[in-house]
């Protein structure tokens, strides 16, 4: 998705920009589109810089599994796969490091011993913690100008958003794989 996020127009911020108020609903929308994609970039950006400057600390992958087996507890590798929506082999891949860096144990499933449950250790807890101390004073630092009250409001918004993006997000890509590949002589067709 990413990828494809970047191949999309941007416009640029600053003198000469179509403000969304100067155009209407429709450059209201691109400009919420547009932001996004500013703030993916910025992301993916910051990211880099973070993993060089932290070259043996757990990358935001690894550690997006290890939260996730922390929340929802002891559970097999195909279901951390399926609840992080990332494919087995690059999960089954980031467990065994994360495995060899004693942040998660494996242990028999009490209910299938021929499975095994992977568990956070007090090593991977303690990482969560502190990852989660540098994550609030990071997103303290940049909301330091905001009001609570303009904090609330944008919380709000954003988790509105995120939710609205994930559906529509689903149901087009759940559209686009029962829909055939157009061919280049059908979209210039106007039947």
């Amino acid at each position: 998705m990413a990828e494809q996020v970047d191949a999309m127009p941007v416009a640029e911020h600053g003198e000469g920009a179509v403000r969304a108020e100067d155009e209407g609903p429709g450059a209201t929308v691109a400009a919420v589109a547009d932001s996004v994609i500013d703030l993916l970039r910025t992301v993916r950006r910051s990211k880099a810089r973070l993993l060089a400057a932290a070259s043996d600390d757990v990358d935001s992958a690894t550690q997006m599994l290890l939260r996730t087996a922390a929340t929802e507890g002891p559970m097999r590798a195909s279901a951390l796969s399926a609840s992080v929506q990332s494919d087995l082999s690059t999960v089954s891949r980031q467990v065994a490091t994360l495995v060899t860096r004693g942040l998660l144990v494996r242990r028999a499933d009490p209910v299938d011993g021929r499975a095994c449950l992977l568990v956070v250790t007090d090593a991977g807890r303690a990482v969560i913690a502190e990852h989660e101390r540098a994550r609030l004073a990071f997103f303290e630092e940049v909301l330091s100008g905001w009001s609570p009250e303009e904090r609330g409001r944008f919380a709000h918004l954003l988790e509105r958003f995120t939710a609205a993006y994930d559906t529509t997000h689903a149901h087009w890509t759940a559209g686009a794989a029962r829909r055939p590949a157009r061919t280049d002589s059908e979209e210039g067709s106007t039947t």
